[in-house]
């Protein structure tokens, strides 16, 4: 352990300095607080002791600036017996203890200690809060220029608390922008609580939201603190906020505005921290113009409006994507040449949730070895447009006749060889044989 001495009376000083070393405590005195600041600017030390009234620049002064420097280091203040409300002030401003003049020096080595291990377990509160925020960090891959356009935007609200609504297709990652803002803001380390809105029946909304006390309703045996007052000092993501229920929108407006809330069957409100980000893949506008959305609740969620592109508009990301999602699922596999040319030339119009489910099911049915165009699934096959561009008949279609004629002709052209077919067909082998054997084809 390393302390300052921070004491301006010499003798005591050295007599301090003198009782650490033979103590085996590392120890640095400076006999002001300016040429304390100086060594501290220098140095990281386990605690810091400073005489409370010295000439220049008093004890307080000298906590209050280290504290800037080093917030987790604990403050030791020593004070004549005259001036200990001088110490208690100081204890309110932050200071660990405090030691009257003049004191023992078993008094000073326990008091030392103590502080010690107040240090080592703040500084390992503050490596934990750190590494809780980096680890619910969201993974983000991506160099596309409205990737990066659409992150900038995310990162520059996130240390803010003004209400996000993030917008965009289904399946493009909404709630992972939304962890992106929690974990980019002030509040990384506190709660970051979801709600589906649209899996939520209306008769429970009010009650999941705001909570409920024991007895407001039949089925009420006990309280219930809600999804709101979970998220006290972090983050309240609203998904799919276009489907809440119109009688509980002004509500949730009011929980906006006034920052409070009142849990069904309690006649007492009460204040919440807590910051709200939203995402729908509808036209909140359109919604409001048609009186289906209040246009007050739009305007309180459209604060701060981010944008999520869809795959399409971000296909050199799509590369990267595939290894995150390989990577993932713990597959040793890669893709030819030809095969990632397709991945990233084909419409995804289930945006990155389909490009994920696509390649966990190449992990699980490929498991390693590289990938060509030919193992891809069927509606990669690059034959698709040709066998589509045909006559289609007046009267109806019998697709699974169709299905069983396109099969046979398969089997045909490469003399029954049913790999070939399957090969042909841009499908695995085992469906084919599942195939033949629905259509009852020898």
């Amino acid at each position: 352990m390393s302390i300052l001495l921070i004491e301006d009376n010499l003798s005591l000083s050295t007599l301090v300095s003198m009782y650490l070393t033979s103590e085996n405590i590392d120890n640095d005195t400076a006999p002001n607080g300016y040429e304390g600041l100086k060594l501290l600017s220098e140095k990281e030390y386990d605690v810091l002791i400073t005489d409370i009234r010295m000439p220049g620049m008093s004890g307080n002064e000298v906590m209050e600036k280290a504290a800037k420097l080093y917030p987790d280091m604990p403050v030791i203040i020593i004070t004549a017996h005259g001036n200990i409300p001088d110490a208690v002030a100081a204890i309110r401003k932050g200071a660990y203890d405090y030691l009257t003049k003049p004191f023992e020096n078993e008094e000073l080595l326990n008091s030392i200690k103590k502080a010690v291990e107040i240090s080592r377990m703040r500084r390992e509160n503050t490596r934990m809060k750190q590494y809780m925020k980096q680890s619910i960090a969201p993974k983000m891959v991506g160099k596309s220029e409205a990737f990066i356009q659409m992150l900038n935007l995310a990162d520059t609200v996130a240390p803010t608390d003004a209400p996000v609504l993030v917008l965009g297709e289904s399946g493009t990652g909404k709630e992972l922008i939304a962890r992106q803002v929690h974990s980019k803001s002030n509040r990384a380390d506190k709660p970051f609580i979801t709600v589906n809105c649209a899996a939520v029946p209306e008769g429970l909304f009010e009650s999941e939201l705001f909570g409920h006390k024991k007895g407001s309703f039949t089925s009420a045996d006990r309280d219930y603190k809600g999804k709101i007052l979970e998220a006290e000092g972090g983050t309240l993501f609203l998904d799919e906020i276009g489907e809440l229920p119109q009688s509980i929108q002004v509500k949730l407006l009011r929980f906006l505005q006034e920052s409070e809330i009142q849990p069904v069957g309690s006649a007492t409100p009460m204040k919440v921290d807590v910051r709200v980000v939203a995402a729908t893949n509808r036209s909140l506008k359109q919604m409001t113009e048609k009186g289906e959305f209040r246009d007050d609740l739009f305007y309180r969620l459209n604060v701060f409006p981010v944008e999520v592109p869809p795959l399409s508009k971000r296909r050199e990301d799509i590369k990267d994507l595939v290894e995150l999602f390989s990577a993932k699922y713990g597959a040793r596999i890669t893709f030819s040449e030809k095969a990632m040319e397709k991945l990233i030339n084909y419409s995804w119009t289930g945006n990155i949730r389909e490009l994920e489910n696509t390649i966990y099911r190449l992990c699980i049915l490929q498991g390693k070895g590289e990938i060509t165009e030919d193992k891809l699934p069927a509606e990669f096959c690059s034959n698709m447009e040709t066998c589509l561009d045909m006559h289609m008949p007046d009267k109806e279609l019998n697709l699974e006749e169709l299905e069983k004629n396109i099969i046979i002709k398969a089997l045909h052209k490469f003399d029954g060889n049913k790999s070939r077919a399957a090969k042909y067909l841009c499908i695995p082998r085992h469906v084919l044989l599942y195939r033949l054997e629905k259509y009852e084809i020898n």
